[in-house]
């Protein structure tokens, strides 16, 4: 037999070979375990004054307009929108249980009033993987520190079942923890303590600019500076805080409605997401093996043909055909994955659908005023703000935003720093 016959040979056999494996099944990698990192806990009391509220403001969900994208980047708009909701209240309750930090509440994108403020971009979110844009702030109008955190999931949180579903992405609300205590570190004393009265003045100011406006200037670069601090017992500034007091009120009943969001939706959300990893790496496997059954039985279809050709026996007539429909089945499996990725596909949009059902927005009542918390959330905050310039002018009995009566009014005593 000549060296091109048996070419030919070695083609077809290792063609029917490598179909026949691809048929018969492959083999699944396991993915390793993911070292679980843990969130630093205080060890001591932090003083008081330089303990640092946190607002972690709903995060951008980040959906794309069209909707051919948002099917190709696997976005279901509801579920993004719980996701913007959801993912800051595991990042609140993070930091809420380390201790170094003083309130921790979420806010709507636009909410204020708090030392210390995370905002963030949901850049990726399935079951597999996680990827997020966070930006922390201050007060004063610093950054912190601007970061991209991306994580596969921890496939033992959808283990587990039957105590409280851990999220599997807990390594990315730990680091975050981590990274706020390691900035609030390089910090000193008296740094934190500006914060503080900063973020105080600043609250004094929007609800009356004409009687706060002197304590703080901003520079170019948005970074304000304390002028003055207002005096001990300073009566405006103890109405102020009263007023302050009742919008933390606010807030806190927000948070609670967070709360009580994340709650409902945490089991129907893991399970959306154990799924939606499921299918995802279902659909990843079948266009490997489409791609590699097809490649191969093309392989083995060509490799037969030229060794049909270049035998005279019967025997090697008989493998080169073997081999030639060895490789049109294979090719033909190929195809029959690419109807299973579709398959795939459309049960990871219908497990998307059925979660957007159980994650619509809830309604709460304060104070006799409705908030719904989708979209319009922000909204009826802007409300609540304004409201308090209200409720200042009934402490006060002075108008909170009319600058015309400033002129006349008695300013507060002060000391100059």
């Amino acid at each position: 037999m000549t060296a091109r016959r048996i070419s030919g040979f070695r083609v077809a056999l290792a063609g029917s070979a490598a179909a026949l494996v691809m048929l018969t099944g492959c083999v699944v990698q396991q993915q390793r375990p993911i070292t679980r990192l843990y969130a630093e806990k205080a060890t001591t009391e932090v003083p008081a004054d330089e303990l640092l509220d946190v607002g972690v403001r709903l995060f951008d969900p980040n959906i794309p307009e069209d909707e051919a994208e948002r099917e190709k980047k696997r976005v279901f708009p509801d579920v993004r929108q719980a996701e913007s909701r959801y993912i800051p209240t595991l990042i609140r309750d993070t930091l809420e249980d380390t201790g170094y930090w003083g309130q921790a509440r979420v806010l709507p994108r636009d909410g204020t009033g708090m030392d210390v403020y995370i905002d963030g971009r949901i850049l990726e979110s399935t079951g597999r993987e996680i990827k997020l844009d966070v930006t922390v702030t201050d007060a004063i109008g610093r950054t912190w520190f601007t970061k991209v955190y991306e994580a596969d999931a921890d496939l033992r949180a959808y283990k587990d079942t039957i105590s409280k579903p851990r999220d599997p992405f807990d390594n990315v609300y730990n680091t975050i923890a981590n990274d706020m205590l390691a900035a609030r570190r390089k910090l000193t004393r008296e740094q934190r303590v500006q914060i503080r009265e900063v973020s105080n003045l600043r609250f004094a100011n929007d609800l009356a600019p004409y009687a706060f406006d002197s304590y703080l200037t901003q520079d170019r670069k948005g970074v304000y500076k304390v002028v003055r601090l207002p005096a001990p017992g300073d009566p405006m500034m103890e109405r102020m805080e009263r007023v302050r007091e009742r919008d933390y009120t606010l807030v806190d009943t927000l948070n609670e409605h967070y709360t009580t969001f994340g709650a409902k939706m945490s089991e129907s959300y893991t399970n959306w997401r154990k799924y939606s990893h499921e299918e995802l790496e279902a659909e990843s496997l079948a266009r490997r093996q489409s791609l590699t059954r097809q490649v191969l039985g093309a392989a083995a279809v060509i490799g037969g043909i030229i060794a049909e050709t270049e035998t005279n026996s019967s025997a090697g007539s008989a493998a080169a055909t073997a081999a030639v429909l060895g490789g049109i089945y294979a090719v033909k499996s190929g195809f029959d994955k690419r109807a299973e990725i579709k398959l795939h596909s459309e049960s990871l949009k219908q497990l998307g659908d059925s979660f957007q059902a159980e994650v619509q927005p809830m309604v709460v009542d304060i104070e006799g005023r409705t908030l719904q918390l989708k979209g319009s959330a922000e909204e009826q905050y802007a409300e609540w703000r304004r409201l308090l310039k209200s409720l200042y002018e009934n402490e006060t009995g002075l108008p909170a935003t009319t600058s015309s009566t400033a002129a006349g009014a008695e300013q507060p005593g002060g000391r100059r720093l």
